[in-house]
């Protein structure tokens, strides 16, 4: 009996600088003779679909892009062989009702699967069963929440919640013989996966998951063999040129390729790089970079404590970046901070918002990010506050 081959591509959605390959169907142009020779050779190819297919003009309110593609450009991802495509994301809401309607009308239409939303709390469909070979492999989509709650009569995705995500991989595992977790979260723009995240990955792995993968974050991570399971921290972009500019982290990613047989799987990482306008795959495949990464992971998670110091310091470095965005939100309009953002570095903008508050105000702020309880009485007291607001701009 043949095994079965799975790819699955990190995050896709056709751009302006690309729109019209994506709409002709160009599939050599946007991907390279190998890349598609490598797609063609898989019996499932699974994707995650960063936004919306809507030519609607009426994007939902919040902080951050709207991101949607013509309905048209659907045609290149039909003509790759995209048979599965994630929607449990951070944009596929992005269009509200309207995007979503469109988005499912032009993946039902050209033969592409879709899962990881709903219309709406109760229709969430939060997987999709492949049978080939007399396997049963299951696809399950999860997403942390952004700005895509569903509601009891509106679309949204499927938000990731431990205690029922849990619960769901151990049933669905009963069902199955490989079970398969695309997770949607993590820290953008950063090589390096948190406490938190590993500690959800094993708790999934716990509870029935063979293979968890994490898209959003835009870079490519490490790997983890935990037991029999397989982890991948950051998959990268597969095509998805929202940034004009080319940053190491935007220049590569990875299609992860399982080979399934009855006496288990294996998982190997295809790397590709961008290019002007599409990815190709990369003739070198130098994972050296990936693998050496995933080494110092096992020995972060053995306890090696120059591993720990190491990353804690890299870590510190990544989440430092988005200092200013941070701050800009919590302190409101303020010209000095917008001076101080252009005539420092970020260093130094730290240390010019560090003196701007008492020790004791730093501690309270911080106190509302981590404990749940403040956590949970800050978000409705911003809810609140954007309800009054709305309406008087009504």
């Amino acid at each position: 009996m043949k095994a079965t081959k799975i790819l699955i591509a990190g995050d896709l959605m056709p751009m302006p600088c690309n729109y019209d390959l994506f709409a002709a169907g160009d599939t050599q142009a946007l991907f390279g003779k190998k890349l598609c020779a490598l797609f063609a050779s898989a019996d499932v190819r699974v994707c995650n679909l960063e936004g919306c297919f809507t030519d609607s003009n009426a994007p939902i309110e919040k902080i951050g892009p709207n991101i949607k593609a013509p309905v048209s450009t659907v045609k290149a991802i039909k003509d790759l062989g995209i048979n599965y495509a994630t929607l449990g994301n951070t944009h596929s809401m992005d269009y509200g009702k309207q995007g979503y309607l469109d988005t499912c009308r032009a993946l039902r239409d050209n033969g592409i699967a879709y899962f990881g939303w709903g219309e709406n709390a109760a229709s969430v469909k939060a997987y999709a069963v492949i049978e080939d070979e007399g396997r049963k492999i299951i696809l399950y989509n999860t997403t942390e929440r952004f700005e895509n709650a569903p509601g009891e009569d509106y679309p949204g995705v499927h938000l990731y919640d431990e205690y029922r995500v849990c619960r769901e991989l151990h049933e669905l595992k009963q069902h199955c013989d490989l079970l398969i977790v695309l997770y949607h979260g993590g820290i953008e723009g950063t090589h390096c996966n948190s406490e938190k995240m590993r500690t959800r990955f094993r708790r999934m792995a716990d509870n029935g998951a063979d293979v968890v993968i994490s898209q959003h974050t835009h870079a490519v991570g490490e790997e983890e063999r935990c037991g029999s399971a397989y982890f991948l921290y950051g998959q990268g972009n597969f095509c998805f040129h929202f940034r004009p500019d080319v940053t190491p982290l935007l220049a590569e990613g990875l299609v992860l390729e399982l080979d399934v047989t009855d006496d288990g799987f294996t998982a190997t990482p295809h790397r590709i790089l961008r290019t002007e306008k599409g990815c190709v795959y990369d003739d070198e495949q130098d994972l050296s970079a990936f693998y050496e990464r995933s080494q110092t992971h096992d020995a972060l998670v053995a306890g090696d404590k120059a591993a720990m110091a190491a990353f804690d310091e890299q870590f510190g470095k990544d989440c430092a970046n988005w200092a200013t965005v941070f701050f800009s939100l919590f302190r409101g309009a303020n010209p000095q901070d917008m001076e101080q953002r252009k005539a420092l570095s970020s260093a130094d903008y730290l240390q010019y918002i560090k003196s701007s508050y008492t020790r004791q105000q730093l501690l309270g702020m911080q106190m509302f990010m981590r404990n749940e309880e403040f956590n949970e009485v800050g978000n409705r007291i911003l809810s609140d506050l954007l309800k009054e607001t709305d309406t008087k701009e009504i």
